[in-house]
């Protein structure tokens, strides 16, 4: 198996993953807090990558919690 990273550059690496044919990838924006209590997102947003029957678990999940109320 290659490096997804590598892969996506056209090289090739060794590397123990989920193939990207499995693989779901999304963008998840970090945030921090910064002057008089504002949330502010960092950039560039984190990468997840999840196999993808492991995203389907996540998409069909309640929304709970903090990421409800907001």
């Amino acid at each position: 198996m290659n490096c997804f990273d590598c892969d996506a550059l056209g090289a090739h690496a060794a590397a123990v993953a989920v193939c990207t044919d499995h693989a779901h990838v999304t963008a998840r924006w970090l945030t921090r807090t910064i002057v008089i209590n504002r949330v502010a997102a960092v950039e560039p947003p984190a990468r997840t990558i999840r196999r993808a029957v492991c995203q389907a678990a996540r998409d069909a999940a309640p929304v709970t919690g903090f990421a409800a109320a907001g």
